[in-house]
């Protein structure tokens, strides 16, 4: 089932949904998993335990079989601290690959999506193009059908929101495309995108671009689809990453019925792993701490593009949007820089000056409860932080 992959017994460094397809296939030379993910550890699935790398002998020699998309940081931490390893990277392995059975309770259409994730950023890291991007937020909307005190997105901080226009997102995605060859995944976001009215032509831009292989849509179920604009769209791209919020989301059966109607891709689940990481405030960090939380930060590869900028999180993206976080150039770099520059920033930086401004979203934090619902507007009422005084947007 995958050409070449010759190799003994191994761990499989990943406990995805890709890694968890893989021990299928080659179960009987699995030791285990491997994952930094300290919330993981001991979890079991098809007989293999998943351990920490430092659970590992450092010296001893060892076979890896990288099974997560992040591969430019998980290789050099593999060399770094496995020196005698021998590294092989999934993607590598893949070819479009199809799926005969669901795993983990996963859809087959959903684990061939993710192990085409897997191929793509394994192969374009390997083949060292930096001009590939593995995925991408757009932020569309500050505003959200739901105010939630602990939106790690701030949303519950905007005493103004605006949806972001579509003629805005061409402009700036119109000029990351001349810098970038591919883009993996375009990840719609908000706030709740479908307060955007011009969600479906953004969504049609994206889906025309061949540079852009995957849309995901992110939504709360909370605003019913018009089926009638959803009937043209190219279905082999698009996904819907419904959050059910219960009785919050009111409009969930409708949505999923609309999907299903137009044939549009799915998942609906309820929101999981919420932490307290939406409290804003001046921490003064030394750099070895800055580069821990940043280290440690399950947000930091969700690059995000608003108003002409890409940050490394929504959150670095939205406290500057509302002035909570000083203007700091190393938090951000503007779309129309050169593609050497985005790429550094993407790929090569230890932690940005936000770090020192965010509470954290390690792996390991303690979980609380989600979606809890304020009326007020926090920075004013609730939850107060200083403004700064900048120009918000880039100039042209």
């Amino acid at each position: 089932m995958l050409k070449n992959l010759a190799l003994d017994s191994c761990y499989i460094y990943g406990y995805s949904l890709a890694g968890k397809w893989l021990s299928t296939v080659i179960s009987s030379k699995v030791i285990g998993f491997v994952d930094t993910d300290e919330k993981k550890k001991n979890f079991e699935f098809n007989g293999h335990m998943v351990l920490n790398p430092n659970d590992l002998s450092e010296v001893d020699p060892i076979n890896f079989v990288v099974a997560a998309m992040d591969i430019h940081e998980i290789l050099p931490t593999i060399k770094l601290k496995f020196p005698k390893a021998k590294i092989y990277c999934l993607g590598e392995y893949l070819d479009n690959q199809k799926v005969e059975n669901e795993i983990d309770g996963k859809e087959v259409n959903f684990i061939e999506y993710s192990l085409k994730g897997v191929e793509s950023c394994h192969k374009s890291f390997l083949a060292n193009d930096t001009k590939f991007v593995r995925s991408m937020d757009v932020v569309i909307s500050e505003r959200c059908s739901l105010k939630c005190v602990d939106c790690s997105n701030l949303m519950q901080f905007y005493e103004s929101p605006q949806d972001i226009s579509y003629s805005q997102i061409l402009k700036d995605f119109d000029a990351l495309l001349e810098r970038v060859n591919h883009i993996y995944e375009i990840r719609l976001i908000g706030g709740e995108p479908f307060m955007n009215k011009e969600i479906y032509s953004i969504i049609n831009y994206f889906l025309a671009n061949e540079k852009i292989s995957k849309i995901v849509v992110y939504t709360n179920a909370t605003i019913p689809l018009k089926a009638d604009e959803m009937k043209g769209f190219d279905n082999s791209k698009l996904v819907f990453f419904v959050t059910d919020y219960g009785n919050l989301s009111k409009n969930t059966e409708k949505v999923k019925n609309i999907l299903d109607e137009v044939n549009v891709a799915y998942r609906a689940v309820p929101p999981e792993n919420w932490t307290d990481s939406a409290k804003i405030g001046k921490h003064s960090r030394s750099e070895v701490e800055n580069q821990n939380i940043f280290d440690k930060c399950c947000g930091k590869n969700l690059y995000t593009l608003m108003y002409g900028k890409i940050y490394r999180c929504p959150f670095t993206a939205n406290a500057e949007r509302l002035k909570a976080i000083p203007d700091e150039k190393d938090n951000s770099v503007l779309v129309t820089a050169d593609s050497s520059e985005i790429s550094s920033f993407l790929y090569g930086s230890k932690y940005t000056p936000a770090c020192d401004h965010c509470n954290g979203r390690s792996y390991d934090a303690p979980e609380i409860i989600a979606a809890i619902q304020t009326k007020d507007v926090m920075n004013t009422k609730t939850v107060p932080y200083k403004k700064h005084i900048y120009m918000l947007q880039p100039a042209d």
